[in-house]
């Protein structure tokens, strides 16, 4: 059931296994199980960190050229005298834009996550980026997909937005700082550029 309510928390991503490379996930389920961690598997510690999530938004949806006022409907219009009339020979007027829909989607894809002791998830997510882009790996070997499941007044999944390809763009620096007199958690954004997106309602795809 949808709601008028003004929730904004009402979504879940976890991020695919095939996210972190087999060399990582083996490193970081030792660590994890030295640590005598709840959570053993490094991907769903990994997910268990997300806190907020960023994407869709668009810019630039117009384009704006000058034409002549002459012929419109202010200087057509009977009841207005001739000496109201706008004589300037040319203004700005607004179109869409002529690029496709997709072009005007920022292709950005923000997760911010919890630093955790030992900012574990941190360089989980840093070496792993390292690991990847060190090797030689093709493009059809980086290709993922991350899912968004947005939810409704019941906690049921009733639709879900698709990231196709995404590839990390950047990651906060680390910020260590003594002025500080109470240590606080903090958080970190990780940033990712994708190629496609989709919009599923899953009802509709159910029926």
């Amino acid at each position: 059931m949808l709601t008028l309510k003004s929730r904004k928390d009402g979504f879940r991503l976890l991020l695919p296994k095939e996210f972190l490379c087999d060399e990582i996930v083996d490193k970081y389920a030792k660590i994890l199980q030295s640590q005598k961690s709840f959570i053993l598997s490094p991907i769903a510690f990994l997910n268990e960190t997300i806190q907020r999530v960023q994407v869709l938004g668009f810019n630039d949806g117009t384009i704006q050229q000058q034409q002549t006022t002459r012929g419109t409907s202010i200087t057509n219009n009977p009841n207005r005298f001739g000496q109201n009339r706008f004589l300037h020979t040319s203004s700005d007027h607004t179109y869409r834009s002529e690029v496709s829909p997709l072009q005007l989607i920022d292709k950005t894809f923000t997760i911010t996550f919890k630093h955790t002791l030992g900012y574990v998830n941190y360089f989980m997510i840093f070496e792993n980026f390292w690991w990847l882009y060190s090797r030689d790996k093709q493009y059809s070997d980086m290709r993922l997909e991350f899912t968004v499941d947005l939810l409704d007044n019941n906690e049921k999944v009733y639709s879900r937005i698709v990231i196709k390809d995404p590839i990390i763009d950047g990651i906060d620096m680390l910020d260590f700082d003594y002025t500080q007199p109470v240590a606080e958690s903090g958080t970190f954004n990780v940033i990712f550029k994708y190629s496609n997106i989709d919009y599923q309602f899953i009802d509709v795809l159910e029926e």
